[in-house]
């Protein structure tokens, strides 16, 4: 857990400085804050977002001079953050530079803690974020601590996976949030499925069938409900695993599509272009793979039109 505390409140100084020339639109104070992690949200004019950079920065420093003074920070009775705790740089650095060799971007301003109560027994970490904060932050497991991996986790894979998340919640699209996030674990079983879990009820519904066929089991064994229908209880359960195994796979196969579309029309990391869409915007590239020329008004006529679309196509360029 070494590694100096302080960056946190140097990149937040250096956000709130960006921030007034990316008012005025400044392209490489854009480009600067994208590369921190602060990306633009669909439709957002350029005070919006100066603004939420500003306040995420305020934050940021306000939170790093509350531990500093009193050693401990309450997280709106969820857990209590100690300043011992807290995730070093150096741990940080590890998941940022798979962000950064992806996706263009190095979180560093966003505070993390590693927790030992309180968890759930196969639980390893997430970012976490409230309605009235725009400064999220990082629980991870404490045995991450003094080791790189835990069960089936790695410690530079799950941080790694919510930097994403953090990064990519402006965009307020769900299609593709676990497939990018997944794509950078170093399991390739983990990157395909990952994206079968597109929502937090997904979940819920793949395991769902296992729990009904074990309780009709139960009450026909022990209860005497010999009238249960077992067979219908195997029925059900591939409906959903198979559902979402396709909705992924036709998910996955746009989203590749999109990205070899990019790249045919000269752009040099066409993931980090898509990392920066919404579905739509994805779908409609992928649209458009077999028409370079129409690929290229589409591009032009979105840089033209959006802040966001410039810097896409900035940091697209590697």
């Amino acid at each position: 857990m070494s590694g100096k505390k302080g960056k946190t409140s140097s990149a937040a100084a250096v956000a709130a400085e960006l921030s007034k020339k990316a008012r005025g639109g400044d392209i490489d104070a854009l480009t600067e804050l994208d590369s921190l992690g602060f990306l633009l949200a669909p439709g957002e004019t350029l005070d919006d977002y100066a603004d939420r950079v500003a306040e995420t920065a305020r934050r940021a420093a306000e939170f790093q001079s509350e531990i500093g003074k009193k050693g401990k920070v309450e997280l709106s009775g969820l857990a209590t953050l100690e300043k011992e705790r807290r995730i070093g740089d150096d741990v940080m650095a590890e998941a940022a530079e798979a962000t950064r060799r992806h996706y263009g971007f190095a979180i560093d301003w966003v505070p993390g803690f590693f927790l030992s109560k309180g968890l759930g027994l196969l639980w390893g970490g997430c970012a976490v974020s409230f309605p009235d904060d725009p400064l999220p932050v990082f629980l991870v497991r404490a045995a991450f601590a003094d080791k790189r991996k835990w069960l089936f986790y790695r410690r530079d894979e799950l941080l790694a996976h919510e930097l994403c998340h953090v990064a990519r919640a402006p965009l307020n699209d769900m299609k593709y949030e676990e497939t990018f996030a997944y794509r950078l674990s170093p399991s390739p079983f983990r990157s395909y499925l990952g994206g079968c879990f597109e929502r937090q009820s997904d979940a819920f519904l793949f395991l769902a069938p296992f729990f009904l066929l074990l309780a009709a089991q139960t009450g026909k064994l022990y209860l005497g409900m010999e009238w249960v229908p077992i067979p219908l209880f195997w029925a059900l359960l591939p409906i959903y695993p198979a559902i979402s195994l396709l909705r992924n796979h036709l998910a996955r196969r746009t989203l590749f599509k999109a990205a070899a579309a990019l790249s045919n029309a000269g752009t040099a990391e066409p993931f980090r272009v898509l990392f920066r869409s919404t579905a739509s915007e994805t779908a409609e590239v992928a649209a458009l793979a077999d028409d370079p020329e129409g690929l290229e008004k589409w591009l032009d006529g979105k840089v033209a039109a959006e802040p966001r679309w410039k810097v896409a196509v900035a940091v697209s360029r590697g």
